[in-house]
Formats: C-alpha cells, structure tokens, sequence
C-alpha cells in the first residue's frame, strides 16, 4: 500500500516536472545560443551625414528604426503618433519592441529579420610569444531570435518584437538578404524593459482577487483604521489641523503624484511593480492628512474689533467722542475646557510647531495701567481675554470679541513656527546626540537614493536637516479687551437713538429726543446732559464698580487705563 502512495507521488512529480518543462520550451521557442565575435555584434549600417541616425539604404530601397519611450504619451505602432524617436547606438530601448518603417513603392513582401541580444564581458589573454598579458572584451550570453516582419505597399511600420530582458543588454539587429545578414540593413542599441512590461502575477480572474485583496483592499482597511487613530491622537495634541481644506490637499497630492510619474517614470514604475503597496501608503497618506483636516475640536474663529475713536462735540455742546474708523482681525482660537485659551494659525510649519510642544500662542489679557503688569503689560489678574464679546448666530465668523480703543494693536500676536538654530553642545552627551542624528540622516539618504535615486535623497536630508536644527519659537498672543459694559453700552446708544432714527443730523436728533422726554428749557438741557454722560460713562466704565477691575481713572477724559 505505501508503495502504491510512493509510486503515485512520483508519478504526479513527474507529470508536473514535465509540463514545466514543456511550458519553459514553449516559451523560449524561436530563441537560440549562437556564436558571434564582438567585433560581428557591434558591426552597424551605414549612416549618413544629412540624415537620422538609424536611416539606412539597401539599393533603391530606404529603412529607417524608431521606437517609442515608455511613458504617460505615445500610442506605439500608431503612424500618426509623434511621440516615436530614432534609434541610435546610444539609445536605450525600455520598451519590448522596436519598429521598423519604409517606404515601400513595389507590393507588401516579408522580411526574415534577427534580434541578437548579448552582453559584454572581459577577459585576460596571455600572449605566450611576448609573454604579455592584456585585457580584452568578448560577447558573453549571446541568443538570437528570427522575426518574420511583413512591409506592405506605402509608408509601412512594423513591429520587432525584442522580448523581456532582466537587465541592460546590447541588442544587433539586421536584416537577412538571401539568407545572409545585410551588411547595411544592420541596427546597434541598448535594451532594457521598463517595469511595466513585465508579466502580471496572475493569469485568472480568481488570482487578480486575491492580490487585489492582499496588495489593497486589506492594507487600505487596516491602514485606514490607523490613519483614523493617529489623526484623532494627533488633533488632542495639536489643538487644530493643518487648515488647508479638502480643495487644496486633493490638489496637492494629484500634482506631485502626477510630477513624480511624470518626471521619474522609470524609477516611480520599477518602484511601484518590485512594491506595489507603496500606492496604498499614498492613499492612506492623503486619507491620513483628510482626517486631520476633519476631526477639529474646540474650536472657533474670532473676529476681534477695534473702534479707533476720537474728541467730538456733543448735543449739549460738552467734550464727548465719536467713532471714525475701526480695525478688525480674525484669527482662529482654541477654547478648551479647563485650559487657557489659545490662538493657532493655519500652515503645515505651524501645526508642526503644535505638534511638538503640545501647545499654541495662549491668549493673555493685558492692561497697560494695571499695578502689576509686567514689560508686555501681562497681569495675573485676569479670568477671561473675551469676556467682551458677542456670539455670531449667521456669518462667517462665530464670535466678535471688543479691543479697547486705547490699545497700540488689536492682537499682539507672533504665531508658532520653527527657527534655525545648531544644538547647544555642552556636553559628551550632546555631541554624541549630534553624531546620531548626522550617522541617521547619511543612511536614510543613502537608502533613500536606492528607492529613489536624487529625489529621495535630497528629501531625506532635508528632513534630517530639520531634525538636527530646527526649533519651535516662542509663540504668544495678547489683547487688551475692553471693559464688560462696552457692548451694553454700543447697545444703549443705539437704543437711545431708536425713537429718533429719522433725524439727518445731530441737532435734530437732540430736538426730536429733548421734545419726547421734556417740556421745560431745564429739563432740556438736564436731559441732554444726562443722556451724554450716560453714553461716555457706558462706553469708558466710568462710574461702574467691577470686581475685576483695578484700573483707576487718568487725565484722558476721565478713560480707564485697564479692565483687568
């Protein structure tokens, strides 16, 4: 019994064996070992002086080789393409097939044409009469390959077949007249296919399923769920998102995805065939980035507003002001629960900055005129840099926030960002450190370069650069709000003013007042002086009792120096 099941195994082994060998014949059919010199090989047509390169004549009938690049462009085989290119002995063939054209006025005929591949190697060679030793080069791996090309009537084009190299390799191809090679119809180049022209790893609909499922579809969905981990993580940490918007990323990775095809088309496609989920990490990438931009918290944009008032004359003839210009800035803040707020521009360099120090410029109420303000006018004293504000139910921002009048700025703001600067080297410790990063950067470069020759380098040495230099600076951002009661107080006015809106100057807007309140000259004129001084003693807190108030009244018209 154990021998039938040996027996059976060996016979299964055997049919197997066989028809890998019967495939492997099949396919190198038509390909055979030959034996050329060198000298043979690297024999080419004749050219001439006023003509392409790869133009060549055999009596009264004229040849001439072209080929089409690998690339994005380029139909090859197509007449009316112009993206074809005369052969050469320079050039590198990295498609698997070269086309022969002519103009052939007599009818279609076939012609027997040989593609000989070959390699170059050299040897030692003793000369045993001189007793001398010299170098020479020789053909190695020699095979030549016989294609039948029909010519028709007309401008004919066709094909030549090369086959798929593993390598560069020297390529002759010549024309047999008679069964004997031409000595003009002779073609010199350089073969090397481009990764697209190797075969696919399948040959069914069952096996493109699954290397769709283990190349992508399993990748994407594992690489997702990291992507949306991280971006979460990242978003606690940074407070807000890079803030270019969707628009923009999308347009971002299309034009460098396509300029790196575009450019590096050898180098990207040998890339993506040797490691095919490289095309995964880019996806999840800008899915990545996608994410960032989406999963903001605690956030609000904030326009702050400044009235730039100045002296006027009021109804009742007394010093009062009036507003003749104001200054706004928007700018996003950060408003978390139980932390200071904090004010975060957009830009990828400054959510970098967020990222590594876990913080932004935070929100500081200033009061120039406080006791204990220091040089930036910063005091201890303050609960809430917005505590004048008013929430925007429509619009493009979601809260206005008041600036004192008096302030030199409506925000004092330097935003994050990085700086140059080599590490300070006080010690073993830091000069080893240094000597780390250097030794890191070299090598990722160095790896970097065989992936992907120059780009990938300089990429990586200038991000190794960054880490061994580059800074975060000192971000920070003040305001000097105005007092509480400076929003109550723009509301007074305009409500004082609500049964008078029709009146075209100030003096008809006093008399229209004065009538529907008084009917004496005194009570006029108590009136008009009552309603003045409740306006400026509204806009300035003159008079009002805040508890977190320290200022005290100066010269500037009775003008508090500080809120807080």
């Amino acid at each position: 019994m154990v021998r039938r099941w040996v027996l059976a195994v060996v016979v299964a082994l055997a049919v197997v064996a066989s028809a890998g060998v019967a495939v492997t014949a099949q396919q190198s059919s038509g390909e055979q070992s030959a034996d050329y010199t060198l000298s043979e090989l690297r024999q080419d047509g004749t050219s001439y002086s006023n003509s392409p390169d790869s133009v060549r004549l055999s009596g009264s009938e004229m040849y001439w080789m072209v080929h089409w690049p690998a690339g994005l462009s380029g139909n090859p085989g197509d007449p009316s393409d112009q993206y074809w290119e005369y052969l050469s002995p320079d050039t590198v063939v990295d498609r698997n097939s070269v086309y022969i054209r002519s103009i052939n006025t007599e009818s279609a005929k076939e012609l027997t044409v040989t593609v000989a591949t070959y390699d170059v190697a050299t040897r030692e060679v003793t000369n045993r009469r001189t007793n001398t030793t010299t170098i020479e080069q020789y053909a190695t791996n020699v095979t030549t390959q016989q294609r039948e090309v029909a010519i028709s009537r007309g401008w004919a084009i066709a094909e030549i077949p090369l086959g798929q190299s593993d390598g560069r390799e020297h390529v002759t191809v010549w024309v047999n007249e008679n069964g004997q090679p031409s000595d003009e119809l002779r073609w010199t180049f350089e073969h090397e296919s481009v990764a697209t022209t190797q075969e696919l790893p399948f040959r069914s609909w069952g096996g493109a399923l699954q290397w769709l499922m283990l190349i992508f579809v399993v990748p994407t969905g594992v690489g997702g769920v990291i992507s949306l981990a991280g971006s979460k993580k990242l978003i606690n940490k940074a407070g807000k998102g890079i803030g270019w918007g969707y628009g923009v990323w999308t347009a971002i990775f299309g034009l460098i995805g396509t300029m790196l095809v575009v450019m590096f088309w050898g180098n990207i496609t040998g890339l993506l065939v040797q490691y095919p989920w490289v095309m995964v990490l880019y996806v999840i990438a800008f899915l990545f980035v996608l994410m960032i931009e989406t999963f903001e918290q605690h956030t609000k944009t904030v326009r702050f507003e400044q009235d730039e008032l100045a002296t006027s004359t009021t109804p009742a003839d007394d010093v009062g002001v009036d507003v003749l210009g104001s200054r706004e800035k928007t700018l996003t803040v950060i408003d978390r629960p139980d932390e200071p707020m904090m004010v975060a521009s957009d830009g990828l360099m400054a959510f970098l900055s967020r990222l590594a120090t876990g913080s932004a410029a935070k929100l500081r109420t200033v009061d120039p005129g406080h006791d204990d303000a220091d040089m930036h006018g910063e005091t201890d004293t303050w609960k809430d840099p917005l505590r004048c504000q008013a929430e925007v139910k429509e619009g493009d921002v979601d809260m206005r926030a008041y600036v004192h009048p008096l302030s030199s700025n409506i925000v004092d703001y330097q935003p994050e960002g990085w700086k140059f600067s080599l590490p300070a080297l006080t010690d073993r410790d830091d000069y080893t450190n240094l000597v780390i990063r250097i030794g890191v950067t070299l090598v990722g470069a160095f790896l970097a370069h065989q992936i992907l020759p120059a780009v990938g380098a300089a990429v990586v040495f200038a991000l190794g650069v960054g880490w061994i230099g580059l800074r975060p600076k000192e971000a920070y951002a003040r305001v000097w709000p105005a007092p509480a009661h400076y929003r109550s107080a723009r509301a007074t006015a305009l409500h004082l003013a609500e049964e008078t809106d029709n009146a075209e100057t100030i003096e008809q807007e006093r008399e229209k007042r004065i009538l529907s309140e008084v009917s004496t000259e005194q009570e006029i004129m108590d009136a008009v002086d009552n309603r003045d001084r409740t306006l400026i003693d509204g806009m300035f807190g003159i008079g009002e009792d805040e508890d977190d108030l320290d200022g005290t009244g100066s010269d500037t018209g009775g003008v508090a120096s500080g809120d807080d």
